[in-house]
């Protein structure tokens, strides 16, 4: 049984049943990815899971506690859930540090996180100091005049800490960090959490701004420390990178999933880019229609896919007619080794049919070869078509008999378009029953 246990879930709008009998099992310490085009339930899902939606059936069990079933619907603040949206969603009146920190327990102590200038030894000062309007107005004095020592209380509007003489500014009073005594613990324990989450997220030094003042990048930072901050039984991230420009998008998502794998966060995300599922989930979930297709490794969604809508949605295939014959498939790229890719018995793997049925046959463009792997597995073809992408490209090759294939092939190896050249496969092909 997965950390995380949806089963037999149903949800409906009105009349509109949106989920069917979804089950699920998350590991505990994974990231799975729910992979689908627009409109499948990707997002019901997560907002179901996240308590936001009712239930028209089924459960769900997150570290052994029910949050959703028969006569269950635990409140979302409830769940033990931190949640990632796809814009920031940060509170524009808050600082970085604050909108970190809001998820936090909070008490009188707890808010008095921000101490002035001045405070006696045993405080927190310098942890974030000086984080309020009066400590600004202190700052703002010349240094002549005398300095009080105050807290900051629950209406605090953060500052950047530590400016004084060490950091160039003449007149303003240097804070270090003080010890903490045992009575002001958990004042200090809110606060070096939020410390702790801002050095994680790489923010350490704009914990002070506004979020107008942040990037795209930044303030998506800012909304992942901030689900991070009380610590939660499941992360949920619905499409967080999706508002972000291609080249930060690839290193933001890249940079979370290590963050949360070293953090052993669970977390369910969802998505519509194939490439974010593949490179960062340890599972993948593909669905379509309100149902779970298949669920697996990434390795095994993209090399194994249950059916050619799967393979075509998760990757670019080449797809040909072909006749089954014992362990291998007739097509217009000759008699290629396969793997029969029929629906699964009760008792395991499916079993090949006899020989002579028709077969869908699916290959991926980078399974294709210029090279001669096997003399009876090549053909002839011409290339007619280069989509360049830098590091290799998709080159369309023409058979024999006028049907046309991709292959992918790396740049140095790239021919050019009217060259005659000779097709291999480097892997078994994958041969599905005709719907």
């Amino acid at each position: 049984m997965g950390w995380v246990a949806i089963d037999g879930l149903r949800v409906a709008y009105g009349d509109t049943r949106v989920l069917d009998d979804v089950s699920l099992r998350i590991p505990r310490g994974s990231l799975v990815a729910v992979l689908g085009p627009s409109g499948c339930g990707k997002t019901t899902l997560l907002r179901a899971v996240a308590g936001l939606l009712p239930v028209t059936a089924g459960t769900i069990t997150v570290g052994g506690r029910l949050v959703t079933g028969p006569g269950v619907q635990r409140a979302p603040e409830k769940r033990g859930m931190g949640w990632v949206p796809q814009d920031a969603s940060l509170f524009p009146h808050l600082t970085v540090g604050e909108n970190i920190g809001f998820g936090l327990p909070r008490t009188k102590q707890s808010d008095d996180l921000y101490c002035e200038p001045g405070e006696a030894p045993g405080g927190v000062a310098g942890l974030f100091a000086g984080f309020t309007r009066r400590g600004r107005a202190n700052r703002a004095r010349p240094a002549s005049s005398p300095v009080r020592p105050l807290i900051g209380g629950p209406g605090s509007v953060p500052a950047a800490p530590g400016r004084g003489p060490a950091s160039g500014t003449p007149g303003h009073t240097h804070l270090a960090p003080a010890p903490i005594t045992p009575d002001r613990s958990r004042q200090y324990s809110r606060a070096a959490r939020i410390v702790e989450l801002a050095s994680l997220v790489g923010l350490s030094d704009l914990v002070d701004r506004a979020p107008s003042q942040l990037s795209g990048g930044q303030a998506q930072r800012v909304s992942l420390a901030r689900a991070l901050a009380p610590r939660p039984d499941l992360m949920l991230l619905d499409e967080p990178f999706a508002a972000l420009d291609p080249l930060l998008r690839s290193a933001l998502r890249t940079e979370v999933a290590a963050l949360l794998h070293a953090q052993h966060n669970t977390s369910l995300l969802v998505t519509h880019d194939q490439e974010e599922a593949l490179s960062l989930a340890d599972f993948v979930a593909v669905m379509r229609g309100g149902e779970i297709l298949q669920f697996g490794t990434p390795a095994d969604v993209y090399e194994r896919p249950v059916d050619p809508w799967v393979a075509g949605f998760v990757g670019d295939t080449v797809e040909l007619d072909g006749i089954w014959r014992g362990g291998r498939v007739d097509c217009a790229l000759g008699s290629l080794p396969a793997d029969w890719m029929g629906a699964p018995s009760d008792v395991g793997a499916a079993s090949a049919p006899a020989d002579g049925p028709s077969v869908r046959v699916l290959l991926r463009p980078e399974w294709l070869t210029l090279a001669e792997p096997a003399a009876d597995s090549k053909t002839d073809a011409v290339t007619t078509a280069i989509a360049y992408a830098g590091h290799d490209a998709l080159v369309s090759f023409t058979l024999p008999g006028g049907l046309v294939v991709r292959a992918r092939v790396a740049a140095p190896d790239l021919p050019r378009v009217g060259d005659r050249v000779t097709l291999g496969v480097r892997q078994n092909a994958l041969a599905y029953p005709l719907a």
